[in-house]
């Protein structure tokens, strides 16, 4: 009793493929997004830290000689958020040309293969 050895249609085939690469550009662009969503998001919250802090600090060039000890600790705490933030947004901005540099790569190896 001889075994026939068959294979997929060539449709079938391209489907798999597509799905299979699909779900990976799915998951790289989720991620992208993802990452813009929380840099925007830290961007707005470390703007406005910073107007926070120019306000606390006022306009007289010697405020700071009479500054209350509350108000520099509250301009020091802005301060702290603003670096904490931009120490953040860096590190997004580095996922982001990392990830940048996969779809780059995914796409010239498989472009055409994912619907």
């Amino acid at each position: 009793m001889a075994w026939a050895f068959k294979v997929r249609s060539a449709e079938r085939d391209a489907q798999t493929d597509s799905e299979r690469l699909g779900s990976i550009s799915a998951a790289i662009e989720a991620a992208v997004a993802s990452i813009r969503k929380e840099r925007d998001a830290l961007r707005a919250r470390v703007d406005a830290a910073r107007d926070q802090a120019a306000f606390a600090t006022g306009t007289d060039y010697d405020e700071y000689l009479t500054r209350d000890a509350k108000d520099a600790a509250r301009i020091k705490e802005y301060e702290q958020q603003m670096a904490t933030g931009e120490k953040r947004t860096q590190e997004l901005d580095r996922q982001l040309g990392g990830l940048g540099a996969v779809q780059e790569a995914f796409n010239q190896y498989f472009a055409g293969k994912v619907r």
